[in-house]
């Protein structure tokens, strides 16, 4: 056990407090306990917004859930499969997970059953920051010194690195994700030696797991460090099978314009214009995601960037539409030619001007729908536009067929 800590008016549960207080007094009634655990107490300790809230009990789920059924407590099954539900009250959520161990893993999936054993519970957590508990008395329990690797700014795999990995590699991205996300946050040599050693394991793991970490560590207010220390081990090769593109990072002005990007824009900023099939295959993008991701890939032409740095550059960026402000970023990283940050302000306050003639006006003037009046639209659009968004004065712009 750690210090003691008065739950009730020290752990910042905001509306939570109510459902957090009826889970733990269900499991009180029914001689089991359930537990604050993982990243709200981490997030607590770190002086850290809390905002979501996991908790463990040392009961079975499913007699967990006859108990909430029992009270009308409204839940949903969101993995029940691995123990856990999610407990809903009014517009707050809180998973519940049973305390449990692994009966059997192959580091993509595993079998768990049950236990009662807190310490056990926590042996088979990811990380010592990860694995502690407070009970509904205010009591911390820290089997792994989590608060002191806290202090000591260290993210270290409980036990031993390699069987952590082993049972789950997604582990491996998780530690580059919290790396990226907890500030000043690092990672032991024997773990990241670890990580060496089975990171081309990463490509078994599914699309899905994979885009929701990596995207998570893309999203980090800085995630550069987090992916330098990736290269360095080659886990960006051995794991997603290309490197990242990162040396124009180290220039002041085209990191701060990755910073600037939101996660996807930072991904198709580092990958390779030629290994493009090749993150896709590992990814899971929803259907505009996947989109806008090859748009952003396709990129700028030289030409387009030059145009975009003179007086005409809304022209260029009409045809771009509002993904232009990241079009300029991801060119000046591949190409580290900067735009002047005048530039960019315009670039990021730019929105495109509606095109005023439409099918139907084209229409009323005897044209036939069809492939012949779609092609004369985007003749009329790219006259308006060189003509800095104006229909020209004096000429047959609008002709009849």
């Amino acid at each position: 056990m750690s210090n003691q800590t008065n739950f009730a008016t020290e752990f910042p549960a905001g509306k939570a407090t109510g459902l957090i207080t009826k889970i733990q007094k269900l499991a009180r009634e029914n001689s089991s306990e359930a537990r604050i655990v993982g990243g709200a107490v981490r997030d607590w300790l770190m002086r850290r917004p809390v905002n979501d809230f996991d908790m463990a009990i040392n009961m079975p789920i499913t007699r967990f859930i006859n108990i909430l059924n029992k009270h009308n407590i409204k839940f949903y099954e969101t993995g029940i499969a691995h123990g856990t539900i999610t407990v809903v009250q009014d517009d707050v959520s809180i998973e519940v997970t049973q305390t449990r161990i692994d009966v059997k893993s192959d580091g993509r999936h595993s079998e768990v059953k049950e236990t009662a054993d807190w310490s056990a519970d926590a042996n088979r957590r990811d990380f010592t920051v990860n694995a502690i508990y407070v009970t509904d008395d205010g009591t911390m329990y820290d089997p792994y010194n989590g608060t002191l690797d806290i202090q000591h700014k260290k993210l270290k795999f409980i036990g031993c690195a390699d069987a952590r990995i082993e049972e789950d590699y997604l582990r491996i991205l998780r530690a580059f994700r919290f790396v990226a996300c907890l500030p000043d946050f690092v990672l032991p040599k024997r773990d990241i030696a670890a990580i060496k050693r089975h990171c081309h394991h990463i490509n078994t793991l599914s699309a899905e797991r994979i885009t929701e970490e990596f995207s998570k560590w893309l999203a980090a207010v800085n995630p550069i460090s987090a992916l330098k220390l990736a290269v360095k081990i080659g886990l960006d090769r051995h794991g997603f099978g290309f490197e990242f593109s990162l040396d124009n990072l180290k220039i002041g002005k085209l990191e701060q314009a990755f910073l600037k990007l939101d996660w996807l824009a930072r991904l198709a900023s580092i990958t390779p214009v030629s290994d493009k099939n090749k993150i896709i295959s590992v990814m899971q993008f929803s259907r505009q995601q996947q989109k806008r991701f090859e748009c952003l890939m396709r990129g700028l032409t030289e030409a387009e960037a030059e145009a975009l740095a003179t007086s005409k550059w809304k022209q260029t960026a009409y045809w771009h539409g509002s993904d232009i402000q990241d079009m300029a970023r991801i060119y000046s990283i591949r190409t580290g030619f900067v735009f002047a940050q005048n530039l960019l302000d315009e670039f990021d306050a730019f929105e495109k001007t509606k095109f005023p003639i439409s099918g139907e006006d084209l229409i009323q003037l005897g044209w036939v729908p069809g492939p012949q009046l779609g092609a004369r639209l985007v003749e009329l659009e790219r006259i308006w536009v060189l003509n800095d968004f104006k229909i020209p004065s004096g000429s047959n712009f609008l002709t009849k067929p």
